[in-house]
């Protein structure tokens, strides 16, 4: 076993630990309080601080990067033990949510290389601050902020694992399991192009020829699918929809925006790709005029 491979065994491997230890601790931090969704947002936000305080003697913001796509299942599981009257489309939209979070860990899995591998994002953001500001940005923009986002986008599932689902969730169902499908495929095409192509082209065949972002497309059919899981087969909670729309404004305005200009940046051609292909919906190219 060379030495690469051995780096990333060990980091996995610490990392597992990290989050076992965080979820216990958040655990038994949420145990006694009787009302559910708070509880389970007293559990994510304690999980968070043990992750922002493990990756700090590391000196690895991207400790958090697996969490926030394990965080969902390990609660939706939990939906799935405590709760009551449960049927076949509660059951359903557990396998779906499922499916899409080990497809999203396993490829960071994929791509993981030692615990010294950092997200570009991250280190743009320290190189840029000073230390008491890059902790301030580490905790609340890194970690705690998309923590609330995801959670926001989650209850509806809580509150759907509350409810008496019908058919009309299969619709949420539907829609998780195409946005995970959308981003299976984008990843699987984005990581060829990377093996195959020069590192100063843009990717222009699959999905990628139809959308500058089919993976961030595909990752907020997921919350809209969620949302969907709940309403229309309980209009009670039809409010609930905030929680998606959060998120499709995180993506447009700050994922995509800080994505696109380190492309425009790294790659020339990349601004008439951006002229002739749509930001985030599929479809088909646009000609220059």
């Amino acid at each position: 076993m060379n030495e690469k491979i051995r780096n990333k065994i060990f980091g996995l491997l610490l990392f597992a630990v990290f989050y076992i230890a965080a979820y216990v601790i958040g655990y038994f931090s949420a145990f006694y309080i009787d009302e559910l969704i708070l509880r389970l947002f007293i559990f994510d936000i304690v999980a968070t601080l043990v992750i922002y305080l493990l990756s700090l003697p590391i000196k690895n913001s991207s400790l958090y990067d697996a969490y926030w796509s394990l965080t969902p299942f390990v609660m939706a599981t939990y939906l799935l033990v405590v709760s009551e009257n449960l049927n076949v489309y509660h059951f359903i939209a557990y396998a779906v949510f499922a499916v899409w979070s080990f497809r999203l860990t396993i490829n960071w899995v994929i791509t993981f290389q030692d615990i010294k591998w950092v997200d570009w994002r991250y280190r743009q953001i320290k190189e840029k601050n000073n230390p008491f500001v890059w902790q301030i940005a580490n905790l609340f923009g890194i970690m705690l902020m998309p923590t609330l986002l995801v959670f926001a986008g989650f209850v509806p599932l809580i509150l759907a694992f509350g409810s008496k689902l019908n058919a009309f969730s299969l619709i949420g169902s539907a829609v998780i399991l195409i946005g995970t499908a959308l981003e299976f495929f984008a990843d699987r095409q984005m990581h060829a192009f990377l093996r195959s192509k020069d590192s100063g082209d843009v990717i222009r065949s699959g999905l990628w020829k139809y959308s500058r972002h089919p993976n961030y497309f595909g990752e907020i059919l997921i919350w809209v699918g969620a949302y969907f899981v709940l309403f229309p087969a309980v209009t009670e909670y039809w409010y609930t929809f905030v929680g998606a729309l959060l998120i499709i404004l995180l993506f447009n305005f700050v994922s995509i925006t800080l994505a696109e200009k380190r492309q425009l940046e790294r790659r020339e051609a990349y601004k008439e790709y951006r002229m002739t292909t749509s930001r985030l919906l599929l479809l088909p190219p646009r000609k220059i005029k």
